[in-house]
Order: structure tokens, then C-alpha cells, then sequence
């Protein structure tokens, strides 16, 4: 049995036509992740709704894992946040829209703030599905990082858990503006020795990042170097490779409302989430 990456889990509910679903697809993440699953719930519910849980609650087939249901008050955030420190969340999952909004972008959706200020794992789920089996396709950052070593292990470990048939490690390189401004054919020729030589060089530490992952039988890794501006062309590979979920690392600092105007990579995955995304939290620098 592959050995689970994450210990405790929780997941955000809310009653909405989703509640369900999300209920029933972060019993089987669990199952094939972790050990312990944490229902949280901010807010008041009529008795009918909370009745509704509670007969969801019995219909989950959970005996194989702990379930605990809590319920907070407060802000969303803030009280998700309380909820993860209080009981050593390891891996947070929460619902999130596939595309956002202008007004919503520069306001900040509830996701976006729990993954500035997290200090687990976060999972955002775009498309909840109970009946979903295995994920296929993984989509791993491979950036120059002290954090990308761990992330890549953790990535491994859940490819592995929910029988992922091919992970690809994708580093972005941003293009050297010396390369694209050519006058002639002697520039040209230069241009691409070191477009061809920083490739390479790149090639050499992914494939230094990947040696201690073994390809097996069940699952293929493979790597990619793709040049473009970071985040966009991660999540641009990542839509057009038909992936199920995007691996990054977490961000370096608690990002504001500048990064919002000077986008980071990471804002770009979040303003059009090309499919499920992990960002998987470290306390590397």
C-alpha cells in the first residue's frame, strides 16, 4: 500500500447544492490520502440543514477512517485558519471556481485568501465528483526552489495514492529578452546556441530533481521545459495535457494586494485554475 502523504485532513463545507458531493469526494481523498478527516463548518443552519448533514454523515462510508465534525463561528477565513492550527491540519481542502470574476480577482475569493494565509496544504477542488476513481494525469511544478524537492515527494506520494498513470514535472523559463531581439543571421545563430544551451542545463537539474523517483509500471515521470511567463504557461500545459490536478509549491511570503497588480506565478493558476491544485505548504525558503 503506498504510504499516504498527509495525516489529518479537513475540508470547508457549506450547505449548497454541492455540499454533497464535496462531502462524499473528501471521504475518498482521505481514504487514498490520510487517516483522519475534519468536516468544517462556519456559520448557522437551520435544523432541516443541519438534519441534511447529519443524514449525509450517516450515509458516508467511513469506517475505514476518523471523522469529526466541527462547527465554528466568525469570519470564514479566520475561523478556517483557527480550525487548522487547533487540530493539526495537514492538508485543507476547499471548493473554488474554475475561473474568476474582475471584481472578484481584485477582491480576493474566500480560496485565494486561505492560500495566502494557510500554514497546511491546501487542495482546491474545481469539479467535486463522488463517483471519480483515479486521477490520471499530474502536473508537478519544477522550478528552482529549496521547497521543490519536497513538493515533487509529496506529488510522487499522492500520484502513487490515487493511481495516477503519468506525473510531468514541468519547469517554466522565462525567455532572455537578448534571444528575441535579432538583427541578423549571426545573432540568430547565437540566440539559439544559448536558448539550446540553457535548456540543456535545465534538463541536467530536472533530471538530478527526479532521480531519487523511480518510473514504475503503474506510473510514468516524465519532465518538460517550456518557455513562457511563469504560472501562465504551467497552467496553460496543464489544461491543454487534459491534467486532473497541478502540483505547486506554496508562496514565499503572505502575498497582498500588489501581487495581485505584479502577478505572480502562482496568481495566474488562481485566477483560471486549469484543474484541481495542490499547493503544498513548506516552511523552506
Amino acid at each position: 500500500m503506498p504510504t499516504k502523504p498527509f495525516d489529518n485532513i479537513a475540508t470547508a463545507i457549506a450547505f449548497s447544492p454541492n455540499l454533497e458531493a464535496n462531502m462524499h469526494e473528501s471521504v475518498r481523498i482521505t481514504r487514498m490520502l490520510g487517516h483522519k478527516l475534519f468536516f468544517i463548518h462556519v456559520g448557522e443552519g437551520t435544523e432541516a440543514e443541519k438534519e441534511n448533514l447529519h443524514t449525509i454523515l450517516a450515509q458516508l462510508a467511513t469506517d475505514d477512517i476518523e471523522v469529526k465534525l466541527i462547527w465554528e463561528k466568525g469570519d470564514i477565513v479566520e475561523a478556517l485558519l483557527r480550525s487548522c492550527a487547533d487540530y493539526a491540519i495537514d492538508l485543507l481542502v476547499a471548493g473554488a471556481q474554475p475561473r474568476e470574476g474582475l471584481l472578484r480577482y481584485y477582491m480576493g475569493s474566500i480560496a485565494r485568501q486561505l492560500v495566502r494565509k494557510t500554514n497546511c496544504s491546501i487542495l482546491l477542488m474545481t469539479h467535486p465528483n463522488k463517483l471519480q476513481s483515479r486521477c490520471g494525469k499530474i502536473v508537478v511544478n519544477g522550478i528552482a526552489h529549496p521547497k521543490t524537492p519536497q513538493t515533487l515527494a509529496v506529488a510522487v506520494k499522492v500520484a502513487n495514492c490515487l493511481h495516477a498513470g503519468e506525473l510531468i514535472v514541468v519547469e517554466e523559463v522565462v525567455p532572455d529578452k537578448a534571444m528575441e531581439n535579432v538583427a541578423d543571421d549571426k545573432q540568430l545563430q547565437r540566440a539559439n546556441e544559448m536558448r539550446k544551451n540553457k535548456v540543456n542545463r535545465e534538463q541536467d537539474r530536472l533530471n538530478g530533481l527526479v532521480s531519487p523517483f523511480e518510473t514504475t509500471e503503474e506510473l510514468r515521470i516524465d519532465t518538460k521545459i517550456l518557455f513562457g511567463k511563469r504560472g501562465y504557461t504551467i497552467g496553460h500545459f496543464t489544461q491543454t495535457a487534459c491534467a486532473d490536478l497541478l502540483v505547486m509549491n506554496s508562496p514565499d511570503t503572505k502575498l497582498g494586494f500588489l501581487d495581485r497588480v505584479f502577478t505572480h506565478g502562482l496568481e495566474y493558476v488562481l485566477s483560471e485554475l486549469p484543474s484541481d491544485l495542490l499547493i503544498v505548504h513548506s516552511h523552506e525558503k
